[in-house]
């Protein structure tokens, strides 16, 4: 309820009690002259409202109710819908039809705007559709679209993506996937960098972020799409073929997924370059199913959490991914020391690194790495390093069949702590890790 203290109080409040009750157009045409000022005894109304409420009708329905009689103005060049009026009102809320009412009208009331945010203005669920999108497909001066907490089709935003040509940036978290067929999905022609989230506890939805302007870390591209996508079942992975043909990276998380041995096949992504994937130590089958399929297109790959019981090799990786030119592990046991030197021909780049505490029993090896012929960044921190070869490695060093081209280099041996019977293991791998390191080494700096 309002206090009318003066006129144009009373003014304000006889239009905000019966707003629904006039022509639209006559409240306009009358309220135009006094529109700025009614705007401004609004938002001192809406702020003391808790005040003065009757606690008789909803008054933040009426409240927006009028919204778009004084959001309306060629001279509007942004709105963020977190800055309207809002009102504190204890037996009010506010309608998904209300709020996409105000939504509509920005089309025709506010046709100069360069930038719009649009955020659930209540702890309510609501959602954009068709008439909602035409009106802001409508901007055509829109640079900058944001949409927070607000269900909108996957549909729409790529709609309001390729017609609203001045578009330089689009963000929404609530995407709901509407289409499934490639070939709807048009993100290469306009923007440079797209980047989706596809959220693991809410199968079906997304978060959505596309910029005209590359971002520096991918500046060396001309065009970056990417993935992320944390799933709960198996077949949440077929969110991937939506974007298939655009998708440049994928990260994929299993920390979720609890029926991993049902995949059959992962989709084919034609033009996939790099992958990050978090095995969270669980059954590495739809690793293996990735690579199987994709492997042979990777120039980059980082796996996190793979256990040494999956029985996975370096040697298995590489016969899937023969193109890598960077692999990166990351709290992975692997087995074997078998990496194929006609598999590694690409390769320029090698990370191991475990940082929990390991197994003692299992020791790892490297040194296969080590004859990648453009190897050029070694970096290794381990625990429980295999050893045996020791001797025949750092002679081919010596000789300079391997390690030719290693510009970069940084070695740390992660002590074990042992036993009272074991002191003299201890000094044999820390003798031999010392040995390795001063003959690689020797390649960079002599």
């Amino acid at each position: 309820m309002v206090s009318p203290s003066c006129l144009l109080g009373m003014t304000t409040k006889t239009v905000f009690d019966n707003i629904d009750k006039y022509d639209k157009d006559l409240v306009q045409t009358i309220i135009e002259p006094f529109r700025r000022s009614i705007l401004e005894a609004l938002y001192k109304m809406a702020g003391n409202h808790y005040l003065n409420c009757d606690r008789q009708e909803n008054h933040i329905d009426k409240l927006w109710a009028i919204l778009p009689y004084l959001i309306n103005s060629k001279f509007f060049t942004r709105i963020d819908v977190r800055e309207l009026p809002h009102m504190s009102c204890q037996c009010g809320t506010l309608s998904n039809s209300r709020f996409q009412e105000f939504i509509r009208c920005l089309g025709a009331n506010t046709p100069n705007l360069i930038e719009l945010l649009i955020e659930a203005p209540y702890q309510l669920e609501y959602s954009l559709e068709e008439r909602e999108l035409d009106s802001i497909v409508q901007l055509k001066n829109l640079t900058i679209l944001k949409i927070i907490f607000v269900y909108v089709p996957l549909s729409g935003m790529l709609d309001i993506s390729s017609r609203c040509v001045k578009l330089k940036s689009i963000e929404a978290n609530y995407v709901k996937i509407d289409v499934d067929e490639p070939s709807s999905v048009p993100l290469r022609d306009k923007f440079a960098y797209v980047s989706i989230f596809a959220y693991g506890l809410i199968p079906g939805r997304l978060f959505l972020n596309m910029k005209t302007k590359m971002p520096a870390e991918f500046e060396a591209y001309t065009r970056y799409n990417r993935m992320t996508i944390q799933p709960q079942s198996v077949t949440d992975f077929r969110v991937t073929q939506v974007f298939a043909g655009d998708l440049l990276e994928i990260e994929f998380i299993c920390s979720d997924l609890e029926d991993i041995e049902e995949m059959d096949e992962f989709p084919h992504l034609p033009n996939i370059k790099s992958a990050k994937i978090n095995c969270d130590c669980k059954s590495v089958h739809v690793l293996r199913c990735f690579m199987k399929i994709n492997g042979q297109s990777l120039q980059k790959l980082t796996l996190y959490d793979v256990d040494i019981k999956e029985k996975m090799t370096i040697g298995e990786i590489f016969s899937l991914c023969s193109n890598l030119q960077s692999l990166i592990l990351i709290n992975c046991t692997l087995f074997g020391n078998d990496a194929p030197v006609d598999a590694m021909r690409q390769l320029k780049r090698f990370i191991w690194a475990n940082n929990e505490e390991p197994d003692y029993s299992d020791r790892v090896a490297f040194s296969s790495i080590l004859s990648a012929p453009l190897l050029e960044e070694l970096r290794i921190y381990l625990p429980n390093i295999d050893f045996s070869d020791n001797a025949a490695v750092i002679a081919r060093i010596a000789r300079r069949e391997i390690l030719r081209n290693l510009k970069k280099f940084k070695m740390v041996y992660i002590m074990e702590i042992y036993s009272e019977d074991d002191r003299e293991n201890s000094s044999y791998y820390t003798k031999s890790f010392n040995e390795l390191k001063k003959a690689i080494a020797k390649v960079i700096y002599e």
